[in-house]
């Protein structure tokens, strides 16, 4: 099963691979949902307008996008272990700096630091996978690596908002650095390179356009970004809105939310379990084919919400947690499979696909920003646009590109 590596001579056996992957990709959940439940408390201490609080979460997300560019370069030319190693270093540093700043500036400018090297950490491992790997069997490591991930997106909420009621945003700070300095140790001691040729044109200027347009004029890597940018948008709808929608419209309680958040990351973590399997039987494309079914009933779903101004906390719960199972199929072969055609230059590639991936949560939060005075309804729109859209890339634009996922190899 975990066979087909690209190199003959792999020191790494898959469980290890996913063990690692769960804990560098696990970041992204760990900076994002861990921090949440501080953003009241926050704005209240530094008298903070609510733009400066959500520009806390902003400036993450577009840091996070456009450093992925910069890391994705350097790890081609230097290897994937220094850049996880700088790039964790600069995550636990710029944690440990909000965690005692006094100041609501700095706090956003250590948030806008830690987006970046976050940059480092999923650019890395996405690329990691494609150096050990083929797409397919990739795609299984990664879903591995995933389903830890979800256990993070579980957990982080959870003890976000206890360490908030119990010791102060402060110790939430302190906690996300305290991960970064666990994953720069664990990739200290038990990480090895995995990059076997490194390309010392990779950061040149010319070498640098060149690889940029090779990739973005790929039609099967465009294609499965498309399905990665659809997939992450909605996710990132769910978890900028879902507070607004399920707090303030719905009006349940700060706890019952948290609930709610830790709901859509269980039913995330069976799509990434079952995914493995499915990749195993029908192969990456009939795996997202299969799963958009899901995504279509959610669109579908989202819409008849609006159109019969339904208003239901177990319906709209259900919505989420349909769509976290969908992504749990969608996420792991995407990630794979758009980069697969780029073994020589796959840090690049992924920092490419990261990109695209980050202007999706970029214009759902200008969208958000602009139609959340709808009430559920524009929430509701949104879902069902990212839906439809998912459909559309995975039924539609998809298949013209791969006939069949052999070869995505």
């Amino acid at each position: 099963m975990w066979g087909n590596l690209v190199k003959s001579k792999n020191f790494l056996g898959p469980l290890q691979v996913a063990i690692f992957l769960a804990f560098l990709l696990g970041l992204q959940p760990v900076l994002t949902d861990l921090f949440i439940p501080a953003m009241p408390v926050i704005r209240q201490e530094f008298a903070a307008s609510a733009i400066q609080v959500q520009a806390t979460m902003f400036g993450v997300m577009i840091s996070f996008g456009f450093g992925q560019l910069l890391w994705g370069a350097l790890s081609d030319r230097f290897g994937r272990r220094p850049i996880l190693l700088w790039g964790l270093a600069l995550f636990f540093v710029s944690g440990i700096w909000g965690a005692i700043t006094q100041q609501m500036e700095t706090l956003l400018l250590t948030r806008v630091l830690q987006g970046a090297a976050l940059g480092a950490s999923v650019v890395c491992a996405r690329a990691m996978v494609r150096d050990l790997y083929e797409v397919r069997d990739g795609a299984q490591v990664l879903a591995r690596g995933l389903s830890g991930l979800g256990l993070f997106a579980i957990a982080s909420p959870l003890f976000g908002g206890f360490l908030t009621d119990i010791f102060g945003w402060r110790s939430n700070q302190f906690a996300i650095a305290s991960v970064g300095m666990m994953c720069l140790l664990m990739v200290w001691w038990f990480v090895p390179e995995t990059l076997y040729h490194r390309n010392a044109k990779a950061t040149q200027w010319p070498s640098l356009w060149r690889n940029y347009k090779k990739i973005l004029s790929h039609s099967e890597f465009l294609s499965w970004s498309l399905v990665a940018m659809s997939t992450y948008g909605g996710l990132f709808l769910i978890l900028s809105g879902g507070p607004f929608v399920f707090l303030q419209v719905l009006e349940v309680s700060a706890s019952t939310f948290g609930a709610v958040i830790a709901a859509g990351s269980l039913s995330y973590l069976l799509g990434t379990l079952v995914c493995r399997r499915w990749i195993a039987r029908y192969g990456l494309l009939g795996t997202v084919r299969l799963a958009s079914w899901i995504s279509l009933l959610i669109a579908v779903t989202a819409v008849i919400f609006v159109l019969f101004q339904m208003q239901s906390f177990f319906f709209t719960l259900c919505l989420q947690m349909l769509y976290g199972l969908a992504h749990g199929f969608h996420q792991p072969c995407s990630n794979a499979a758009a980069p697969g055609r780029f073994p020589e230059m796959a840090g690049t590639a992924s920092s490419l696909m990261g990109m695209l991936m980050a202007f999706a949560a970029v214009a759902t939060g200008l969208y958000l920003s602009t139609s959340l005075d709808q009430g559920m309804d524009g929430y509701l729109w949104g879902i069902g646009f990212w839906g439809f859209l998912l459909v559309i890339a995975v039924r539609m634009v998809l298949p013209r590109m791969v006939l069949a996922d052999e070869k995505v190899q």
